[in-house]
């Protein structure tokens, strides 16, 4: 009987050691990926995507860093993040990649430094463990630009082209006239700040005043980047009369997907400059200096006093107007911040049945109050079924695209959150302090613009 015992129990521990496997390997994780296909030169934008993965799904997102490589400028264009699904050995991920931008300013080897990724999910359901995981190594290979000094160039891009435009007739100045000029500069594929500042020569005799330029950056509907353009404006004043050859305004770039250097130009400009029309008045011989009139002190003693104290009068009606338009707007400042207001936007999303808005909103409140994590808050005052119906919302966030077309019934929330904070307002009301924050913010600025906003 005792040999028949034997295999049930190694089956039973090679099963337990399986799923103790399963849990092991149940970790966050990281990936970065090379967008950017194909050769990648000095100065030409290079897109990573950044993948960050846990199980089960966030219940708060990951705080993506903008880190340091030297060589090169990192930004990170577009803040939203995009929501990932995968399973791995029998595990269900939830995952959120972020795209940066890299901008490497010369040839070499540059690799992504190992910065932390913290984030909040639920290994557990219904409970938040603290995770972070480490931004995956990279290598970039950078390759000098051909023709360009020390492998590095003035503009690498898709497409770049010059425009310029005068304000007047290159042919109607005349001596002591001024012409402005303006050149714009738009590139594919390359960002505003990263375009060169061109040079405005003048010739001689004419003095030149450089304006500060214009930068924007070019974006599709859905925010994907498409180009930058600079805008610089120049004033050329013109002393004397004559035939004026303003110079050109060439800018060499390199098109990585054809590997050519080609080259934009505005081009010169032909002026005419006449002389200054002579006044007919000024041949005339000058006329004799009107008599002057007695000085009438009285009248203008009068007329001073008069506005004398009608500008008292008006100091002292705009100063009352702002101290009343000052309380005012610190009512409705104050009105806006409170605990009502938010908990007010909370029972809104419930109603609207829109999962993000209520989301917002309740996290929004938790700030407020100080009430972070919410889940201990709910643990703390909430009934079983309103804890159950907010993790259902959770898990509703981070769903498949099979269920994303499905609408979640927000409504049991809203009599269990009323009931909670009643429950909560009971016990430390308006008088009491508010139990401090016990985890850092994940985003300090998120509060204050939703309540500036509303």
């Amino acid at each position: 009987m005792k040999l028949r015992i034997w295999p049930v129990l190694l089956a039973l521990a090679a099963l337990w050691l399986s799923l103790a496997g399963v849990v092991q390997a149940a970790d966050p994780f990281a990936r970065a990926t090379l967008a950017t296909n194909g050769t990648i030169y000095a100065g030409q934008e290079v897109e990573v995507d950044v993948d960050v993965f846990a199980p089960n799904y966030f219940l708060s997102p990951p705080q993506f860093p903008l880190f340091d490589l030297p060589g090169t400028i990192v930004t990170m264009p577009d803040d939203r993040g995009l929501n990932l699904n995968e399973t791995i050995d029998g595990v269900d991920f939830s995952g959120i990649r972020k795209t940066y931008v890299i901008i490497p300013q010369a040839a070499g080897d540059y690799t992504l430094p190992p910065v932390d990724i913290p984030f909040g999910y639920a290994a557990v359901p219904g409970k938040t463990t603290q995770g972070r995981v480490k931004m995956p190594t990279l290598r970039l290979t950078v390759t000098a630009v051909p023709g360009g000094p020390d492998g590095k160039a003035g503009v690498t891009a898709a497409k770049v082209t010059i425009t310029q435009s005068f304000d007047r007739d290159l042919t109607s100045l005349h001596a002591g006239d001024a012409l402005v000029r303006t050149v714009t500069v738009q590139t594919d594929g390359l960002a505003a700040m990263m375009i060169p500042e061109p040079s405005f020569e003048a010739p001689e005799g004419v003095q030149v005043y450089v304006h500060d330029p214009v930068l924007s950056d070019n974006r599709s509907d859905r925010g994907v980047f498409l180009g930058g353009a600079r805008k610089d404006t120049a004033t050329y004043v013109f002393a004397k009369a004559g035939n004026y050859t303003i110079p050109a305004i060439s800018l060499q770039w390199f098109d990585p997907a054809s590997g050519k250097t080609e080259m934009a130009e505005a081009p010169v400009a032909k002026v005419s400059v006449a002389e200054a029309p002579v006044s007919a008045s000024a041949l005339a011989p000058p006329s004799p200096p009107p008599e002057k009139a007695p000085f009438e002190w009285q009248w203008w003693v009068a007329a001073g006093l008069a506005v004398a104290a009608l500008a008292l009068l008006i100091h002292f009606a705009a100063v009352m107007a702002g101290r009343l338009q000052a309380w005012f707007d610190e009512m409705q400042m104050r009105k806006a911040q409170s605990e009502p207001t938010a908990f007010r936007r909370v029972d809104e999303g419930c109603r609207s049945g829109d999962a993000q808005r209520f989301e917002a909103a309740i996290d929004a409140w938790s700030r407020k109050t100080g009430n972070v994590p919410l889940t201990q808050w709910l643990d703390r005052f909430a009934d079983p079924e309103t804890k159950a119906a907010f993790a259902s919302h959770r898990r509703s966030l981070y769903r498949g695209r099979q269920d994303a077309a499905k609408k979640p019934d927000l409504l049991p929330l809203r009599a269990g959150l009323s009931r909670a904070r009643s429950r909560w307002l009971d016990q430390f009301g308006d008088d009491d302090t508010v139990p401090p924050n016990e985890l850092p913010d994940l985003n300090p600025a998120l509060g204050t613009e939703m309540f500036r906003g509303s």
